[in-house]
């Protein structure tokens, strides 16, 4: 009796077991834990020295390029001292104008200190100049720089020389000076120009005309000024270009910037750098 009690119940036990899932069947799996906060850990510093050094602004650059000193021309003293002329030339007979790779002849030799090797500057002169708003009294004189030549051979009193470098075309008569080697200066770039900026209180001058009388003048042009070595002005220097507003000079308009290349004793030659609006022969310029 009592087993046949148990029978039944054992039985409605299994069926119960079986309607049971096994552990763990159909459910999701359960999500990683999630981490404790922690302090925030500083970038490494190799990613502050990658960046910074990557930036172009805090590395110096060029502010020009061989042409813009050997081929602008400068302005000089009115009567340079020189070396000798141009002569003569291999093929004068059929062209008078000559560049790159002619053979021309020199009115001096070995008598004069030349030497096979020796370098030559082209000088042509040119207008005199005169102060901004002034026909009283030149500043100076304006000469071009056409070619650059090197010494072949040399005689006692003449010399044969090749044209290495041509910025225009030559001529018989053009003058020889000695070349002498002009470095560009590299720069900084200077601070942003803003209308805000009020007058450094520095050196003022003037923009006396551009390369090849070039109009209108803006970014890239070269330009000469009337500043040089005598007032404190050195190549990389840089100049704040301006328009005066008023007689005063105390409204004025900011046209750019300028970054000088080389200098004379009361000149100087630069280059644009910046601009705002176009500018010209006139214009002030600031050492900044």
């Amino acid at each position: 009796m009592k087993r046949a009690c148990l029978v039944p119940a054992m039985v409605a036990l299994a069926a119960v077991a079986l309607s049971i899932p096994a552990a763990g069947a159909g459910r999701l799996p359960e999500a990683a834990p999630i981490p404790a906060p922690q302090e925030a850990v500083p970038p490494p510093l190799v990613i502050e020295d990658v960046s910074t050094a990557g930036s172009s602004m805090s590395k110096p650059y060029p502010v020009g390029w061989e042409d813009d000193v050997y081929c602008a021309g400068w302005i000089g003293e009115m009567t340079e001292p020189v070396t000798g002329q141009l002569a003569a030339a291999e093929y004068e007979d059929s062209r008078h104008m000559f560049g790159v790779g002619d053979i021309v002849y020199s009115d001096v030799g070995a008598r004069e200190g030349l030497m096979a090797g020796q370098e030559f500057q082209l000088l042509r002169p040119g207008h005199e100049v005169y102060p901004y708003g002034s026909t009283d009294s030149p500043i100076g004189r304006f000469y071009n720089t056409p070619a650059r030549l090197k010494v072949v051979c040399v005689q006692e009193t003449s010399a044969i020389l090749e044209i290495t470098h041509s910025c225009e075309p030559s001529y018989l008569g053009d003058l020889l000076i000695p070349f002498e080697p002009i470095p560009i200066p590299l720069v900084r770039a200077s601070a942003p120009l803003t209308q805000c900026d009020p007058p450094s209180g520095k050196i003022v001058g003037h923009i006396l005309e551009a390369k090849d009388r070039a109009t209108p003048v803006g970014t890239d042009s070269v330009v000469f000024i009337d500043l040089g070595e005598a007032d404190g002005l050195y190549p990389g220097d840089f100049l704040t270009i301006y328009r005066k507003r008023n007689d005063s000079g105390s409204i004025r308009t900011l046209l750019g910037e300028a970054a000088v290349l080389w200098t004379k004793g009361r000149t100087c030659v630069a280059k644009v750098t910046s601009m705002v609006d176009y500018m010209g022969a006139g214009d002030f310029v600031e050492m900044k």
